[in-house]
């Protein structure tokens, strides 16, 4: 049992005692607004690194291969000190102006400010002539999110401008009924930064094999064949989808973390065959997600207000930080 596991089994998940219809606030929904710092300029940083290309090249936003066309490539951007760090994560469209992703690439342990979300869309290629580009200024985190255990590990971002009806939002879990289950097969996707190859701009998708759902707690996944495969750090917030017999595709989970211990001599992370990955379950949180967007879709000055942040300054010891899968990356 990974260290890991120990805390999944151990998680905790903090129910919402007022319906979203009540709610007046987002303290009412065990949410936090996650605002960008004020800045003097939009300075923006060009990924560098290694990118994780094992697994099926995605047909992003084809027909044959529709799990994955709300798939979003985010880069969270922070100035500092005349260089641009930023936080590579993934996400999914779930309405016009939301996506959801993981609450540790909007907040994180050390609770530094970002300036601005870059997201991309619309193209399985993220330089592709199809892309669709967007911005964002703010978020809302889960209340209770615990960045040391990455419990409650899951955020919504608003965009500054909705999206075009050419990219449809996901249909997601429904509360309390994922749609994968143990010994089941699902599927992940992502534009990596980390893993054993580099220099690849597509769209990856692979085939996991589904260990454990866990209630509350996470969906553990990991290669079917104990392979060295599966999505890495730089990917967090990143979808994991449920093929129905239909073809269709359902938002099972959002990446999380990964197994501790899988780094190479070099310090590189996923280098080990047979890894475990973490994804916090949709099914838990789908009414906290759907309240969210309810209250900040009526009654947007509610959730532009930034409260107390210090729900994410919990010390994040040299364990969590391994196990959280997102990637900053400096540039001038």
């Amino acid at each position: 049992m990974t260290a890991l596991k120990a805390i999944v089994a151990a998680a905790a998940l903090t129910v919402t005692g007022i319906a979203g219809a009540d709610a007046q606030s987002l303290t009412d929904l065990s949410a936090v607004s996650v605002m960008a710092a004020e800045t003097s300029g939009n300075r923006t940083a060009t990924a560098t690194g290694n990118s994780f290309t094992n697994g099926q090249q995605a047909r992003f936003g084809q027909a044959a291969d529709p799990g994955f066309r709300s798939m979003v490539k985010l880069q969270v951007r922070y100035d500092d000190e005349g260089y641009v760090l930023t936080e590579h994560c993934g996400g999914t469209v779930i309405g016009a102006r939301w996506v959801v992703t993981a609450a540790h690439c909007v907040a994180p342990a050390d609770g530094s400010k970002w300036s601005h979300i870059d997201l991309t869309t619309g193209d399985r290629e993220h330089e592709g002539k199809g892309a669709i580009r967007r911005t964002a200024s703010w978020a809302v985190v889960h209340a209770n999110f615990e960045y040391s255990t990455l419990t409650n590990d899951i955020a919504l971002i608003r965009l500054d401008e909705p999206l075009p009806r050419d990219i449809v939002p996901a249909t997601m879990d429904e509360y309390r009924r994922p749609s994968v289950i143990a010994g089941g097969i699902a599927q992940a996707a992502g534009w990596p930064v980390t893993g054993p190859l580099s220099g690849q701009p597509t769209l990856q998708t692979v085939a996991l094999a589904v260990k454990d759902v866990a209630w509350p707690g996470f969906i553990t996944v990991t290669s079917p064949q104990g392979r060295m495969e599966g999505v890495c750090r730089g990917e967090s917030g990143g979808p994991l989808v449920n093929r129905n017999a239909d073809g269709s595709a359902t938002l099972a989970g959002v990446l999380s973390g990964i197994e501790p211990g899988t780094n190479d001599h070099t310090g590189e992370p996923c280098m080990m065959a047979g890894y475990d990955m973490y994804f916090t379950p949709i099914a838990a949180y789908r009414q906290w997600i759907g309240n969210v967007q309810q209250l900040c879709d009526s009654n947007p000055d509610a959730c532009r207000t930034e409260e107390s942040s210090s729900f994410f300054l919990s010390a994040a010891d040299d364990s969590a930080e391994k196990r959280a899968a997102s990637w900053r990356i400096a540039a001038k």
